[in-house]
């Protein structure tokens, strides 16, 4: 392992210095402002930022056994997959494999009979949908079939009984009587936490005139505070940052005459070792907190598993999901919503504070997952 410390005026700077040397598979541990010294006499220190980054030079071969690495050259190659990425390439086989046997032999006998019907599950073939779901759907639709007799069921009748009620939806702000509502914002990194927060805040503050605090937990990203006080600071809302559980639960009890406490917290990798030990040690067992899970519909299903597994070491109230503007493809949600029935909340398309926001509903989860039959 290669570490190595960067001192630049600003991150854009230093992570082309550790592009440079370090090579694109060098991965950064921490960034932190800094006061850097100036090295022309006379002049103050100046701020700036420091990057630490490392690389792993075991991935990488050695250069014809003579003890210099590619890594060291600068040369770099990329590294070898390792087997759980080769057990996951098969499952990805074997999933392709069973989906072009579905499409070449279609629909079952008796679904052929209902023109209409054998077309949708030939779309929810392509979709992506977990094939045990396919099945089930199959099999409620068999039984709504018997029970209508003679009265054909159209298209529309099949997907809204039993698509739309697969999964869960909920309003939080009604799932919870009491004040203070106390929620917090997990998830991976870059899913939009900090600017769903923003829509919440201004939504609820400036339109439905309840009193609403800020709480930061992001200690990772550099400006995170800075955006969320300007947030504040437009709506009147006032902002407490905070570095760990105890000073957390001093801000909740300064808070405790507001409507809703909204609490950012900072963006981790899934695939952390030390994830579900450091969500337990600051907010484990708080009861008074709601823990909402931010997942981005752009996410690999592979990779949105393991963020459900890795954040559901909390008590998860609902997900969020965002930038369902940005992908065709909802069938990863939508399989993850059905397997798992935690319910949905919100969900975000957008930059635009407070209006890409909206309350889900059955129905428009439901034409997210059909829209590309459109």
């Amino acid at each position: 392992m290669k570490l190595k410390t960067f001192s630049a005026r600003d991150l854009k700077e230093a992570l082309s210095q550790v592009k440079k040397e370090m090579g694109p598979e060098a991965v950064i541990l921490s960034t932190q402002s800094r006061w850097l010294k100036e090295h022309q006499a006379g002049k103050m220190r100046r701020p700036g930022v420091e990057v630490t980054a490392a690389v792993d030079l075991s991935a990488f071969p050695d250069n014809g056994g003579n003890g210099e690495r590619e890594s060291d050259r600068g040369d770099w190659l990329p590294p070898s997959f390792s087997p759980v990425s080769r057990i996951q390439e098969d499952l990805e086989e074997v999933k392709d494999l069973l989906h072009r046997w579905l499409r070449e032999n279609g629909p079952p006998s008796w679904l052929m009979q209902h023109k209409d019907l054998a077309m949708f599950y030939r779309f929810l073939t392509r979709t992506g949908l977990d094939d045990r779901f396919l099945q089930r759907w199959l099999d409620n639709v068999q039984g709504l079939l018997e029970q209508s007799g003679d009265q054909p069921l159209t298209l529309k009748e099949v997907a809204s009984r039993y698509l739309m009620h697969a999964f869960e939806v909920v309003d939080p702000w009604k799932a919870k009587e009491g004040r203070p509502r106390c929620w917090t914002f997990i998830g991976p990194t870059g899913v939009g936490k900090t600017t769903t927060i923003a829509k919440l805040a201004a939504k609820f503050g400036l339109y439905e005139k309840q009193k609403v605090g800020l709480i930061s937990l992001d200690n990772q990203r550099l400006g995170a505070h800075g955006q969320l006080s300007a947030y504040g600071r437009l709506t009147g809302q006032p902002l407490l940052v905070v570095h760990q559980r105890q000073e957390l639960l001093e801000a909740l009890d300064q808070m405790g005459d507001l409507d809703l406490v909204l609490i950012d917290t900072a963006g981790r990798s899934p695939y952390a070792p030390n994830l579900r030990g450091e969500l337990t040690q600051t907010l484990g067992d708080l009861p008074d907190l709601e823990h909402h899970l931010v997942l981005s519909a752009t996410t690999k299903e592979s990779n949105l598993i393991k963020a459900i597994k890795g954040f559901g070491v909390l008590p998860i109230s609902s997900y969020i999901i965002t930038k369902v503007d940005e992908t065709n493809d909802f069938s990863g949600i939508f399989n993850q919503l059905c397997r798992h029935r935690v319910p949905v909340s919100y969900l975000t398309a957008g930059q635009k504070v407070p209006e890409d926001i909206e309350l889900s509903s059955r129905r428009r989860v439901t034409e997210l997952l059909l829209r590309r039959r459109h």
